[in-house]
């Protein structure tokens, strides 16, 4: 029985589910919405989740915390409720050894730790972008000088921006409110490679932007060979992260055109290019799920 939990307007477990459903897998679902919360409770003494009087059972079990509720309402309570039901799903699962869940070794780790992804990438053999990390203005401004340069959070969580003057000028103190990774702009292709189980699939994305989350479905998205030279070194970066289900993201380097890595997402949003595959990647994680041998 695969067990299927997370927030009910969520594209990505509607998928899921429906493809699930049309290959006859038998399927619980918890999907929590804010006009009908779910009645769990989780007993740690005996160890059984329930939902009203009914014990919840699994075989295998694959959760997403509810983002969208948040980024249609922008209320705080909203974020802090979802992220409470992901916690108390991921507390049960791993510490059920027995349910089957991708990245299993990867627990009681929120997210990728985007600057040590990038030092193992490089580890691992991938090409890296130019990057520093850091809070100062004038470090920023040196960097501005000196040629192209885009910023994101180190902890993640909003969009990579391109760095100019205007955005520097608004800082009135020496330093940044809080660090941030400063890149080399990269060009177009953007490539996404994501690995389920042993599988991998890759896509290139078309988009007039620098990233290409900011324009939404205008985004052209097109499955593509993996590129074999990606392959191993990738397979080992997320081994060494403990990833049996990840997406990694690349662009092109300006000067060489060589694929240089960007980062790896631990739970990323994959609705559109399973779309783009015609569901062979929403398959792929089904019968990893679902391989119980």
């Amino acid at each position: 029985m695969l067990l299927i939990a997370g927030g009910e307007t969520d594209t990505q477990l509607q998928q899921l589910i429906t493809r699930a459903k049309a290959r006859g897998i038998t399927l619980t679902t918890l999907l929590h919405s804010p006009d009908d919360d779910l009645p769990l409770a989780w007993d740690l003494e005996t160890g059984i989740m329930r939902v009203g009087t009914a014990e919840i059972r699994a075989k295998s079990a694959f959760i997403r915390q509810d983002v969208f509720r948040y980024l249609a309402t922008k209320r705080q309570a909203d974020q802090t409720d979802a992220r409470n039901w992901k916690v108390m799903f991921d507390g049960w699962v791993w510490s059920n050894p027995d349910i089957r869940i991708f990245n299993r070794d990867f627990a009681m780790k929120d997210a990728v730790n985007k600057p040590l992804a990038l030092i193992w990438a490089r580890d691992a053999g991938l090409p890296i972008p130019r990057t520093a990390i850091h809070a100062s203005k004038d470090e920023a401004k040196a960097a501005l000088e000196r040629g192209t340069v885009v910023y994101k959070p180190v902890a993640g969580g909003d969009m990579c921006r391109e760095l100019d003057a205007g955005a520097l000028g608004r800082v009135r103190k020496p330093h940044l409110p809080r660090p941030y990774i400063f890149q080399e702009r990269l060009v177009a292709p953007d490539l996404r490679i994501f690995r389920v189980g042993e599988r991998f699939y890759a896509f290139e994305i078309e988009a007039d932007a620098l990233d290409y989350r900011t324009v939404g479905g205008d985004a052209i998205i097109r499955q593509v060979t993996v590129p074999l030279h990606l392959l191993g070194p990738l397979r080992k970066l997320t081994n060494r992260l403990g990833l049996t289900y990840a997406a990694a993201d690349f662009k092109a380097s300006a000067e060489s055109d060589a694929l240089i890595f960007l980062e790896v997402n631990s739970n990323p949003m994959f609705a559109a290019f399973d779309h783009a595959s015609d569901g062979a990647l929403v398959d792929g994680m089904l019968d990893w799920l679902v391989d119980y041998s």
